[in-house]
C-alpha cells in the first residue's frame, strides 16, 4: 500500500508539473522584421497591420513580443542561428522553422489611369507599356511576368514606393505594379502633403484624385510567419483561427483601412 501511494503521489506530481509547464509563461521572443511597407509595417511607430496580428496572437498565449529590424539577408541568419525566435513575412521553403498558416495576403496590381483606356486583361499585355514596379518584381511575380518585362527598355523597379505613385499621377510612366494597400497608403500620404502645401506641392489634390485602375492579372501572394519553436507556432496559430472566426481579424484589416481614404472634394 505504501508503495503505491508514493506511486500515486509521483504521478499527482507529474501532472502537477506538466499543467504548470502548459501555461503561458511570459517569454519574450525576439522577431525579425526584414521590411517597412505601411500600412502592413510602419518601423517609425513599430506598428502596422502585420505587428498587430502578430502581437495579438502572441501577447494572447503570454508571450511579451519584441522587434528587429534588419535587412533580409541578416534576418533570415539571425533566425538560422538561434539569434532571433521568428520572422514574419515569409512563404514556405525561405527558412528552416515551423510555419504559421497563411496570415496576411498582398494584392498586387497593375495601375492605370482610368482616363487612358488601357485593356489590360493579362500580364503579356503589359508588353510595350511603360513601367514602374516595386523592388524585385520581376523575381517575386509570376516567371511570364520576368519573361514580359525582360527586353522592355521602359521597365524599372524602384525601392520607394512611393516614387510609383507619384509618377503614375504625373503621366511619367503608364502603368505602376504595386500591392493595393501600400499604393492607396502612399497617394494618402501625397494627398495630405499636397493638401498642406498647396500651390508649392509637386502634384494638385485633384491630379493625385484620378481615377485608378486596378487590373487584376497577378494571382495573390500569401505570406506566412515562422518560428523556433513548434509550440510557439501553434499558440500562435490557434489565436490566428480564433481571430478569423470571431470577426477580430477582420476588424484589424479595417482599421488599417480607414484612414487610406480621400477627402472628398
Amino acid at each position: 500500500m505504501r508503495k503505491l501511494r508514493v506511486l500515486f503521489k509521483l504521478i499527482i506530481t507529474l501532472i502537477s508539473l506538466n499543467a504548470v509547464s502548459a501555461e503561458p509563461n511570459n517569454q519574450e521572443l525576439l522577431i525579425g522584421i526584414s521590411f517597412s511597407i505601411p500600412p502592413y509595417v510602419i518601423k517609425e511607430r513599430n506598428d502596422g497591420l502585420e505587428l498587430a496580428i502578430l502581437k495579438r496572437c502572441l501577447e494572447a498565449n503570454g508571450y511579451k513580443v519584441l522587434t528587429s529590424y534588419l535587412p533580409l539577408a541578416r534576418t533570415l541568419l539571425s533566425f538560422h542561428d538561434g539569434s532571433i525566435d521568428g520572422v514574419i513575412n515569409v512563404r514556405k521553403g525561405t527558412v528552416e522553422g515551423f510555419y504559421t498558416d497563411a496570415v496576411i495576403t498582398f494584392r498586387n496590381y497593375a495601375m492605370s489611369l482610368e482616363k487612358n483606356k488601357f485593356q489590360i486583361k493579362s500580364i503579356k499585355d503589359l508588353n510595350r507599356r511603360s513601367i514602374v514596379a516595386f523592388q524585385k518584381a520581376s523575381s517575386f511575380l509570376e516567371p511570364v511576368f520576368g519573361d514580359v518585362v525582360r527586353y522592355n527598355s521602359e521597365y524599372r523597379e524602384v525601392a520607394d514606393q512611393s516614387l510609383q505613385v507619384k509618377q503614375l499621377f504625373k503621366h511619367r510612366v503608364e502603368v505602376i505594379v504595386m500591392e493595393q494597400k501600400i499604393f492607396k497608403y502612399f497617394r494618402k500620404q501625397l494627398f495630405d502633403r499636397s493638401v498642406k502645401l498647396g500651390k508649392r506641392s509637386i502634384l494638385s489634390p485633384n491630379e493625385i484624385r484620378q481615377p485608378i485602375v486596378y487590373h487584376d492579372i497577378f494571382k495573390p501572394s500569401h505570406y506566412r510567419f515562422a518560428f523556433l519553436s513548434e509550440r510557439v507556432r501553434d499558440d500562435f496559430n490557434a489565436s490566428l483561427r480564433e481571430i478569423k472566426r470571431n470577426g477580430e481579424y477582420e476588424k484589424i484589416m479595417k482599421r488599417y483601412d480607414t484612414n487610406l481614404e480621400l477627402l472628398t472634394k
